[in-house]
């Protein structure tokens, strides 16, 4: 219908689409119609599977829409000609029907779904498109408030859609209705999981014919490892008769997200047809004897063959899928079986757990309530390692028998407070010694230190300068002759390095940094057995992906095959020929609920990722928060009412976060580690090209306005140790205010008498200062990060979160010092807390689910 443009915005600074109407086509009125409709009516849905359209309008006689740009592939070019894997069909179908049920609940009917109108982002992000035409229905009763846009205008015996993909009804020219959607929807589960059209023919006629008098042959006749549950779902949305269909999307996604967890779970088992059997001995017989000569005939066809025969794709099916999260695993010698960390049955406490390859339950290693992580199995299958938090300032490293037995202490080290990745281990090749990363004072950076497993003496390998954080993540060549880390700048940021190592584990010259072109960053660096390549991780957690480049960082790095996105802390057996890795989810919603308490929580800014650190307009009007649902946490705005989320920054960053509006609401600041450090930004309200307002190699974070709009307050280690400090907006020197300590989140109070703060150390919580300089002291104990809200009279705050994670919203009243519970939070607290202009509500930012589970390849290579 259109040309789409790969465009930029000047005014937002940002890339966009842009879908022309070509001009000898803009006479046709009905082509122009459906133009329009298409924007009235994807622009009508907010969600993160339909494609946002931002503009719509007509220049020199051209009509053009402005939408999203969409990086990735259509869903047709990424079908193979056998079908999808069955985990990434429910994925991906989910998402689908997430979305078209939302279309449906607003009353409009796509009318065009099919592969080429579903795209696939990079981070496996489904986004639906062109709506152009879309049907615009009356919604029925009970299903909310929605904008009706236009009212449906295809006149009776016109035929609209893609031939392959229409409902009979659709193909008929009669009336269409949300079960045509469904019907196309099936066509597309059908070539998902079989790579053919469900309905195919020669001509236009024999398509539709087919559509209207066959079914389609049954998908388990053409693939045999799909469930039956899941054939019955693809037949009943193809049914003839509408009446026999699904009648809800919703209730088909429903359908779909049970199918996915039973798959993940391992509940949901291929049972093989009939057919797949002989009932005599003597067809058992032949089909022994032919299955001998076809092993034979293909022996000699490969032993005469000048080929290679290609190796079978890889792919991943879980290892765990318990409740909580399991991750960081590690493989024994003979690759029979891995040591993981996980948080238990009551996701209460991580402790290390061992489990045999396959069915069977874990055997539980440690029972210390103090956290347990980064278990490695000895080279000599004698001993597992780990690192114990003991306290928020020190770590230990330890050991225990893979069976069970006594712990043994090898090691303690200071840990940064605000450290919040341990820094790894890594054997030697003789399991002699330990590699572990720590520091030997506190608020030094971690250093990486050669740890003997007989003496106990700790040697440095690695001196990283004074103001990062630190070097972690080892992981040592399978010759043990070079060692690559990680050194992490600031939070987040940072480079790989390698260093050579003498036969008795001696630097060996200066660290050396490695670059994998088209990758940034890269971080945990794990060797594959061959010694030549390694695989590293890139982009945030849940949009993490897995790369194999060779060593030096001498060729292109390629996606490792059989991950996808959210892959992580990859682990291989080059034994077993197994591999297994981390994926992970976490779905933080940001909710509402009136301040004073009398009243029920609302979801109100919601996605299938993180939404996190809401801040309301000064007017009370916009909100501002960061979430990750673009691939990298960046700044959002919406409306109060949480509707019309739009995307403000754009930094190549994989953390831009902690928004604060000024006193004005024309500008907000927020912290980003864009350009390889953390520092503090500020940007229009309406969007633009951010402006910096720090510039050195500090770690500089959680910036707010001052009253007044003068001066930006930020968190900095300028000093060498975590304060309070303070800059012009418009530039100049930078200026310490606290002097005992301050962690994160300075605010004025409303009366601008006090500057208030929060401390990260054993005081924790909130403290305060005259504005005018004086005695820094503490108004509320054991904060969760920096979640509070000073107002004319007390403050809101969240406590830390309790040993099962629940939390609530609190008030301490100012003028009798008095501290109420204003709501309980059940579920996991996230960073934020906001209390709107008028006093009326509180928002904050909980995790509704958060997880990972372990992901195993088999026949690995």
């Amino acid at each position: 219908m259109g040309e789409v443009y790969k465009a930029r915005d000047a005014r937002l600074d940002r890339l966009v689409a842009i879908k022309v109407l070509p001009r000898g086509k803009t006479a046709d009125e009905d082509r122009k119609r459906r133009f329009v409709q298409e924007a009235k009516a994807a622009s009508a849905l907010n969600h993160p599977n339909i494609v946002t359209i931002y503009d719509v309008g007509s220049e020199n006689g051209i009509d053009f829409l402005v939408m999203e740009l969409v990086a990735g592939k259509s869903l047709d070019q990424l079908i193979p000609r056998t079908g999808m894997r069955f985990g990434e069909i429910l994925r991906v179908a989910a998402q689908i029907a997430d979305a078209v049920s939302k279309a449906h609940a607003a009353g409009i009917v796509h009318r065009d779904l099919k592969p080429a109108n579903v795209m696939l982002t990079p981070e496996g992000q489904v986004k639906i498109l062109d709506f152009g035409l879309a049907k615009l229905t009356q919604r029925t009763e009970g299903e909310g408030d929605v904008t009706q846009t236009i009212a449906a205008r295809t006149d009776e015996g016109t035929v609209l859609g893609t031939t392959a993909y229409m409902s009979p009804e659709q193909a008929e020219a009669r009336p269409v209705d949300a079960r045509s959607d469904i019907f196309a929807f099936g066509s597309l589960l059908y070539e998902m999981t079989t790579g053919q059209r469900a309905f195919r023919g020669d001509t236009q006629m024999s398509t539709i014919s087919a559509i209207l008098r066959d079914d389609p042959k049954p998908a388990s006749e053409l693939r045999s490892d799909i469930p039956a549950q899941f054939v019955r779902v693809i037949t009943r949305c193809l049914r003839k008769d509408p009446a026999r269909r699904f009648q809800h999307m919703a209730d088909l996604k429903v359908e779909l997200e049970e199918l996915r967890e039973e798959s993940e779970s391992g509940k949901l088992s291929v049972t093989p047809g009939a057919a797949a059997f002989g009932r005599s001995s003597k067809m058992l017989l032949w089909i022994g004897a032919a299955f001998v000569l076809a092993i034979v005939a293909a022996a000699a066809v490969y032993l005469r063959s000048d080929k290679p025969v290609a190796d079978a794709p890889l792919h991943a099916i879980p290892l765990t899928s318990f409740p909580g999260v399991e991750d960081q695993a590690s493989f024994s010698p003979d690759g029979s079986q891995i040591v993981f960390q996980w948080n238990g049955e009551k996701e209460d406490n991580f402790d290390i757990y061992v489990k045999l390859i396959g069915q069977g339950a874990p055997l539980r290693l440690t029972t210390d309530p103090a956290y347990d992580s980064d278990p490695k199995w000895s080279p000599d299958g004698r001993l597992i390692a780990f690192e114990r938090r003991i306290s928020r300032t020190e770590m230990a490293v330890m050991t225990v028998p893979p069976l069970g037995g006594p712990e043994r202490k090898l090691a303690q080290f200071s840990a940064r407070t605000f450290f919040t990745e341990i820094p790894g281990l890594s054997w030697t090749p003789d399991s002699k010694a330990i590699i572990a990363g720590g520091a030997d004072q506190p608020n030094q950076p971690t250093r990486l230190f050669l740890i003997s497993l007989e003496t106990g003496e700790r040697k440095p390998l690695t001196s990283p300068p004074a103001q990062t954080v630190g070097d972690g993540a080892p992981a040592l060549s399978p010759d043990g002759r070079t060692l690559a880390f990680w050194r992490e700048k600031s939070l987040g940021v940072g480079d790989t390095f390698m260093l050579d190592l003498s036969r008795d584990f001696a630097p060996s010259g200066e660290p050396r940094t490695i670059a994998i072109a088209g990758i940034s960053p890269i971080r945990r660096p794990v060797w594959m057995p061959n010694g030549r390549e390694i695989v590293v991780e890139s982009g945030q957690r849940q949009a993490a992906r897995l790369y194999r480049a060779a060593a030096e960082g001498t060729s292109p790095a390629r996606e490792m095959e059989g991950t996808g996105a959210g892959a992580s802390e990859l682990t291989v057996s080059g034994a077993a020929r197994r591999a297994v890795f981390t994926t992970a989810v976490q779905n933080s919603v940001i909710y509402r609920a009136p301040a004073d308490g009398k009243g029920p929580a609302e979801r109100l800014i919601t996605s299938t990722f993180r939404e996190s650190f809401p801040q309301y307009s000064p007017d009370g009007k916009r909100i501002a928060f960061y979430s990750n649902r673009s691939g990298t946490v960046q700044v959002w705005t919406c409306a109060a009412d949480g509707s019309s989320a739009q995307q403000l920054t754009n930094m190549n960053a994989p953390i831009t976060a902690s928004p604060r509006w000024s006193p004005d609401g024309k500008s907000i600041s927020f912290d980003s580690n864009s350009g390889g450090n953390w520092q503090i930004y500020t940007i229009s309200a309406e969007g633009g090209k951010p402006r910096q307002i720090t510039n050195d190699a500090f770690t500089n974070v959680t910036a707010n306005w001052s009253r007044d709009g003068r001066w930006i307050y930020y968190s900095s280690r300028r000093s060498g140790e975590s304060q309070i400090w303070k800059v012009p907006v418009e530039g100049g020197a930078a200026v310490q205010v606290t002097r005992a300590g301050g962690s994160s989140s300075p605010f004025e109070s409303p009366d601008g008498k006090w500057l208030y703060f929060t401390r990260d150390d054993g005081a924790g919580g909130v403290w305060k200062m005259p504005l005018e300089g004086g005695p820094e002291t503490q108004v509320v104990q054991a904060v969760h990060r920096s979640n509070y809200v000073v107002v004319d009279h007390g403050i809101y705050f969240t406590p830390r979160r309790g040993a099962n994670g629940e939390s609530s919203v609190r008030y301490l009243d100012f003028a009798t010092g008095a501290i109420r519970t204003l709501m309980p939070i059940e579920k996991t607290i996230d960073l934020g807390l906001a209390v709107s202009p008028d006093g009326r509500y509180v928002l904050w930012s909980q995790t509704d689910h958060q997880g990972s589970d372990l992901m195993l390849i088999e026949n690995f290579r």
